[in-house]
């Protein structure tokens, strides 16, 4: 009897940590039932979205992504591209703003063998596989069009901080230099 209720008591532990684990679940398609040609589906990026990977938990996102899906007896072609706006600190000023984010990726995926491995131009999925998982796909084409460097457009940084800057930006055209170093200058120059 104790192991009956043990074993009751696992499977539904399973069952319960898969509920909270599979945070992603909506970004999986069950490209197995998937008819040929050409099928679409819609994601919103958002922050529950973004707080599932830890370089980017408390982003908040308004992202539309699509992701276009098209198959064919020997692969099938995924094509992302993405449109929104994200809250981003700006470097100059460290004012919050709407920043632009826009992106596409292509992506093939095969089914072979798992020991093939993926390589740079296919995605290989083992024949009893039943979904592709997008979350990480979504997440990449993200990350690569943010842009390194985030500032306001010309002339639209915060007031305040614009008048420290200035304060604190050296003009290098009205600085007065050393004697000395412009006689060590005059050597390097000839």
């Amino acid at each position: 009897m104790f192991t009956f209720y043990f074993l009751l008591f696992i499977l539904s532990l399973r069952r319960f940590t898969s509920i909270i684990v599979d945070k992603l679940k909506e970004y999986k398609v069950a490209f197995r039932g998937l008819s040929e040609g050409e099928h679409n589906f819609e994601y919103m990026l958002d922050s529950r979205f973004f707080d599932c990977f830890e370089a980017t938990k408390g982003t908040d996102a308004d992202i539309k992504a699509l992701a276009k899906i098209v198959k064919t007896s020997l692969l099938m072609e995924v094509r992302i591209s993405m449109e929104g706006t994200v809250k981003a600190t700006c470097d100059r000023c460290l004012g919050v703003f709407d920043l632009a984010v826009k992106g596409e990726m292509n992506l093939y995926v095969k089914q072979a063998e798992r020991d093939s491995g993926n390589d740079d131009y296919y995605i290989v999925m083992a024949p009893d596989d039943d979904y592709l998982d997008l979350s990480s796909y979504l997440y990449e084409t993200y990350m690569l069009n943010y842009p390194i460097r985030v500032v306001h457009e010309e002339g639209e940084c915060e007031a305040g901080m614009k008048d420290v800057l200035e304060k604190y930006i050296v003009d290098d055209d009205n600085k007065t230099t050393d004697p000395r170093w412009d006689e060590l200058k005059k050597l390097i120059n000839n």
